[in-house]
């Protein structure tokens, strides 16, 4: 099996303690059909618990970032940014993330949300790497604000957007990631916007232990059930399974900037 044959799970949380320490699923993961699995950071410390474990794993690699959930409280925005840039010159580093804008929860800290997301994008401008976007009912906001950031690049993180937006980023030249949610009954607009997404800019995620696909609605998601989501994604495009796979890890690899 080649190595393009094999799943990128590009958004996952292993240090999320509903599966923080499991080693032997992790195991199990990589013996199977996912390839590479990207750890995805929520703040400082999580940050430095990715890089951890992805250092345990050839093809586990981890981004740095801070969540806008995370951003509530915190003061020192330079200093934060500075201990973002040193772990991000760590070899196992691809992306800053998952940052972006989330009202659906946090709208009541929506102007430092808005400052952590311009700073965090302005490092990763600076530093050339790829951002991860997290974007709940802030649609508008977080189109404005990228589109503010001529070179920032990235990934739009289990899209919500609609077709009409997801082509505009595609024109922009971001790669669209979709999670489970393509799989669940009332996920018509997000099937719409995946079927506005070239195969050279999708990519597919798990966002374990969350957003477990159906059939495993109810479960702790992990990167094993990952295949659900890229069936259903080939099947409404209209592609062969392995076809979407290759495209889809192909496309992990080059945008995380990951030398086969």
């Amino acid at each position: 099996m080649t190595s393009t044959s094999k799943l990128f799970d590009t958004h996952a949380h292993y240090t999320d303690e509903r599966l923080k320490g499991n080693s032997a699923l992790i195991d199990e993961i990589f013996s199977g059909d996912v390839g590479y699995i990207a750890c995805v950071a929520s703040n400082i410390d999580d940050s430095k618990a990715c890089i951890a474990l992805a250092e345990k794993y050839e093809n586990m690699y981890a981004s740095v970032g801070i969540h806008p959930h995370d951003c509530e409280g915190r003061a020192d925005i330079n200093g934060d940014m500075s201990a973002l840039q040193k772990l991000s010159m760590h070899k196992k580093v691809v992306a800053i993330g998952e940052i972006g804008l989330d009202y659906h929860y946090d709208k009541d800290w929506e102007q430092k949300q808005k400052e952590y997301f311009e700073a965090q994008l302005s490092l990763a401008e600076k530093l050339k790497l790829p951002v991860i976007i997290h974007d709940r009912d802030a649609h508008g906001d977080v189109f404005d604000i990228i589109r503010a950031h001529k070179d920032a690049f990235g990934i739009i993180h289990s899209c919500s957007e609609s077709a009409e937006m997801v082509k505009e980023y595609v024109k922009m030249g971001w790669y669209i990631s979709f999670s489970g949610v393509i799989t669940f009954k009332n996920a018509s607009k997000i099937l719409d916007a995946l079927k506005a997404v070239p195969l050279d800019r999708l990519l597919v995620e798990t966002d374990c232990p969350y957003l477990a696909p159906v059939p495993m609605r109810g479960n702790t998601n992990s990167s094993a059930y990952l295949h659900f989501t890229a069936q259903k994604a080939a099947e409404t495009l209209g592609v062969g399974y392995d076809e979407l796979v290759r495209a889809t890890t192909e496309n992990a690899l080059r945008v995380y900037g990951i030398k086969e």
